[in-house]
């Protein structure tokens, strides 16, 4: 009984993950929201997508804490370089 209670647990805990995870926002709703500035981040290693840039931003803003993002800036160069993104996290 504690075993299958044990892994209904964690299986839930595992689904409700994304739940909690960090999610975009534009300027407009972080003022509309009153959402508090905790900081910013800047990417530019090995980020190869628009797709790839919000996953890391939202990984990154999750593991800081944040409950949202902006991403302010996304560059992307000429080259086949990795794109150069920053962002401001908020609570």
């Amino acid at each position: 009984m504690k075993y299958s209670l044990a892994i209904a647990a964690t299986f839930g805990l595992l689904l409700s993950a994304n739940t909690f995870a960090a999610t975009e926002i534009s300027a407009q709703q972080a003022m509309q929201q009153h959402r508090v500035s905790i900081g910013a981040l800047s990417l530019g290693h090995n980020v190869v997508s628009p797709d790839d840039a919000t996953a890391q931003v939202s990984k990154l803003a999750d593991e800081r804490g944040a409950t949202s993002y902006q991403i302010i800036a996304m560059h992307e160069p000429g080259d086949n370089s990795s794109m150069h993104i920053n962002a401001i996290l908020y609570r």
